[in-house]
């Protein structure tokens, strides 16, 4: 118990936002399972946190990524009022999303083409920019820092973004940036994050069968 109080007692600044971050994260997460529109604007608290706190372990393009979430935020709360609106005039009132039904669109394949060509490209160009900082900066943990740093930060957009267009395959692109992010967390000592990206991938599993389960269609 004392070494306990004592790592608490010990934790810095940026420790104790780990940490926080790490239960706001969880909490985001039960939100996307639940599908509501608050989750969203926990998504700007969440991505506030986790730039601090990835920017003091050195994932730049991580730390950066997080301002794309709040930008995507704002898009997601409108896109959750229309999609709602969309099941109400479909299903009626008593199929309202908001409640135990989630609404969800079919994946567009013409759209997911489209985005895995501004992936591929985006990882291309993000990834030497990363290792030619982290070189110059003496921040690289491993040789292949650069490489899963942009590949995680690219992924996570498309990930997100595919959960504003309430895609099912979201849950399933989280999973295998989850299961890489808890690697590369362990690797570098970030143990309160490894935590959170393994509750992360429990909570997709759940998410996957709670929109399995609870799911309608709205196109």
């Amino acid at each position: 118990m004392s070494r306990v109080l004592d790592y608490f007692a010990g934790l810095d600044l940026f420790g104790w936002l780990e940490i926080i971050a790490m239960f706001v994260g969880i909490y985001y997460v039960y939100l996307e399972i639940r599908k509501t529109r608050l989750l969203w604007y926990v998504c700007i608290l969440t991505s506030i946190l986790n730039i601090f706190v990835y920017w003091h372990n050195n994932y730049l393009s991580m730390a950066l990524i997080q301002v794309y979430y709040i930008v995507m935020a704002f898009y997601g709360i409108h896109a959750f009022k229309e999609i709602k609106e969309e099941a109400i005039e479909e299903y009626g009132a008593e199929r309202n999303p908001t409640g135990q039904k989630v609404a969800i669109r079919r994946f567009d394949w013409k759209t997911g083409a489209v985005t895995l060509v501004i992936a591929v490209a985006a990882f291309f160009v993000l990834a030497p920019m990363l290792k030619v900082y982290a070189t110059t900066h003496g921040t690289l943990l491993f040789p292949s820092q650069p490489y899963w740093d942009a590949f995680i930060a690219v992924g996570s957009m498309v990930g997100t973004f595919f959960l504003s267009k309430s895609y099912m395959c979201q849950w399933y692109i989280w999973i295998v940036l989850d299961l890489i992010t808890v690697g590369v967390f362990l690797y570098s000592g970030m143990y309160w994050m490894s935590v959170m990206y393994v509750c992360y991938i429990i909570m997709s599993l759940i998410g996957i069968r709670n929109w399995r389960i609870n799911g309608v269609y709205v196109d």
